[in-house]
């Protein structure tokens, strides 16, 4: 059936569906909202948009994203060069650092390893870690698996921990357990299980 809005609207909406979350109702009332709004608003946001693959790229040492050769966080020297904290993409890397309490560096594997999905370790920056680690092996002292709490970040955590044995490095993995305001009665048994793995003296 013939779609009932403009092509050059419907184009703008089968756009916005190939967005995460978005389905065709959302995608609607976005660009109704869009052709609300004054003309200038719309051409920034598609300068901002044309502008973001033309000055973006992925930082050379990390893989985060960056608008340079180095991200903000490699090229910050305050951060402590010592430690690693390996992420799957770049909103886990915003994660961490919205908490304010890691300062040394990361390294964005851009996926995890996920076999139903064809993605072998191959195909996510590993290789560009065992080289970061062999390059500044006198000055990194640890490495944080500070990946996903379901099947495809374990995978990826296990494959990394084996990986890195030979390396005279320390390779920790960030703590799972409970939520703050949590009761323990409701808890799953992994869940009980990974809290106190990732007990702490206090």
């Amino acid at each position: 059936m013939a779609s009932a809005l403009p092509p050059a609207i419907q184009n703008l909406v089968d756009h916005f569906c190939t967005l995460p979350g978005i389905g065709p109702k959302t995608a609607e009332k976005l660009v109704f909202f869009l052709l609300q709004r004054p003309h200038k608003d719309i051409a920034d946001f598609g300068r901002a948009l044309a502008s973001m693959t033309e000055q973006i790229s992925l930082c050379a040492e990390c893989g985060n994203v960056a608008d340079g050769d180095q991200c903000a966080i490699c090229a910050n020297p305050r951060r402590s060069k010592e430690t690693i904290a390996v992420v799957a993409d770049p909103l886990d890397l915003l994660a961490l650092e919205n908490t304010r309490s890691f300062r040394g560096v990361y390294h964005v594997l851009g996926h995890n390893i996920n076999p139903l999905e064809g993605i072998t370790p191959n195909d996510i920056r590993i290789k560009e870690l065992e080289q970061r680690i062999q390059r500044k092996s006198e000055t990194v002292k640890e490495i944080i698996l500070a990946l996903d709490a379901n099947n495809e970040g374990e995978t990826t955590a296990l494959y990394l921990a084996r990986l890195l044995k030979k390396y005279p490095v320390q390779v920790t993995r960030i703590g799972k357990g409970l939520p703050m305001g949590s009761d323990m009665e409701y808890a799953d048994a992994v869940t009980l299980s990974n809290a106190l793995e990732g007990r702490r003296i206090v």
